[in-house]
């Protein structure tokens, strides 16, 4: 019902009411969508009129579950008959595999009549593959390698964590879900958006419920390491969906990667040493967004991972499925925390810190000793070279002349000295005959 209001509103917003007598004179003869995955959609339509003739028509489109459509206005040549067609670009406009989209056509004629087709449903399959499918409690799994057994195992283990999720957030799938597992990496790029980060082995659109995974058969601890945290974003999407808020994404993700069955390598390492250097990443600056730098992004998924274990081992499941629904309130993340937990974010993340290695003690660069020694004054000791006082600096026979004595008669030396020297050079001059005149 909800649906159905929101596209009659879209609708009357942009004029798209369309009177009873247009419903007399223009009808459709053929409506038709065809997916070219992963590169286009052909939307074509063949429309006439018993009355006058057909001047505007658009298209409006859409993922079904959005609510949201697209209007395309089609160039039309006025006619009582009229084809027109639309090649959606799915490679700039991106769908992913498995998306359920909704379509329908407007149609005016030269009275300003309106005719609004009944909307139809186009299913976005990759269809460059041989795909078997299994259905269970809303999740369809497709692949197309590895036989029934392989199936049977992406199936058991969608099953094993509906199980787990139900008691962690209290809830189950309400809207179908569709998981892609493609053979192996490439397969899986191939049917991503052009520009996803090279690092990304599975991913999960909520909003569509559609999953994709790279999964060579027989790889079991990939199977439970990608499938219990993708599915794990379609449930807890479905359990907070509303249109005032979302959730943290230390929440999202820590809970995904807290429920695989495999535990990543290396992230019990990573967090740890970043304890240790003092280079953990603020959870407060991980609620909108991850980094793009695969470092980065890695311990980010292993801090919020285990960010997530923190308070279900403190404060237990049951608060984690009231986060869930404070979260599906739209309550922001700070209340959400203060509400369930009693602790503001920065709390929450200065406990779970507690619980880790204190950053290193780094030793401040050596300046030398702090504390002068009672005779550094005195005379050069054994074994080393001392540095006397200033105002003994030369001692002997200078001790007690003023500095400016001291300095004329450094120059008078320097004078006497050149002098001499510079009568030497005439005497030799002369001894060697430069001097002498022809």
């Amino acid at each position: 019902m909800v649906r159905s209001f929101l596209f009659l509103l879209v609708l009357s917003l942009f004029g798209f009411v369309s009177p009873v007598a247009a419903q007399e004179t223009i009808t459709v003869v053929e409506s038709t969508a065809t997916p070219d995955f992963p590169l286009s959609i052909t939307f074509a339509l063949t429309a006439e009129s018993s009355g006058a003739e057909i001047v505007e028509i658009d298209l409006l489109y859409g993922a079904t579950r959005s609510e949201v459509l697209s209007v395309v206005e089609l160039a039309v040549e006025p006619a009582t008959r009229v084809r027109v067609e639309h090649v959606l670009d799915t490679q700039v406009n991106y769908l992913p595999p498995g998306t359920e989209m909704t379509y329908r056509w407007l149609i005016r004629d030269a009275t300003g009549s309106e005719f609004s087709s009944p909307p139809q449903t186009l299913f976005y399959h990759d269809q460059r593959f041989n795909w078997s499918e299994r259905t269970e409690r809303n999740v369809t799994v497709y692949w197309y390698e590895g036989g029934e057994p392989f199936g049977d195992e992406l199936m058991q283990t969608s099953l094993r964590t509906l199980d787990v999720l139900q008691n962690e957030i209290g809830t189950q799938l309400s809207l179908p879900v569709r998981i892609y597992i493609y053979a192996n990496n490439n397969d899986m790029r191939s049917a991503l958006q052009s520009n996803e980060v090279e690092w990304v082995g599975g991913q999960a659109w909520p909003g569509l419920g559609v999953i994709l995974g790279a999964i060579e058969p027989g790889d079991t601890a990939e199977v439970r390491r990608i499938v219990p945290h993708e599915l794990s974003h379609q449930v807890l999407h479905q359990a907070t969906d509303n249109p005032y808020g979302g959730l943290p994404v230390w929440f999202d993700e820590g809970l995904a990667v807290y429920n695989q069955e495999t535990r990543d390598v290396g992230f019990d390492g990573l967090v740890q040493a970043a304890a240790e250097e003092g280079t953990l990443i603020p959870l407060e600056a991980l609620s909108s967004s991850f980094p793009a730098d695969p470092d980065q992004a890695y311990l980010s998924y292993a801090q919020s991972r285990d960010v997530v274990a923190y308070i279900i081992q403190a404060y237990g499941e049951e608060k984690v499925q009231e986060l869930v629904a404070q979260f599906k309130a739209a309550t922001p993340v700070e209340e959400a925390l203060q509400l369930v937990l009693g602790v503001s974010v920065d709390e929450l993340d200065a406990q779970w810190r507690a619980t880790l290695p204190t950053p290193a003690a780094i030793p401040t660069p050596g300046r030398g000793p702090q504390n002068a020694p009672p005779d550094r004054f005195g005379s050069t000791s054994a074994g080393g070279v001392g540095l006397p006082a200033p105002d003994v600096a030369f001692g002997g026979i200078f001790a007690g002349m003023p500095s400016w004595g001291f300095l004329a008669l450094a120059v008078t030396c320097l004078v006497t000295l050149f002098a001499v020297g510079g009568g030497l050079l005439l005497v030799l001059l002369r001894v060697i005959g430069v001097d002498k005149r022809v």
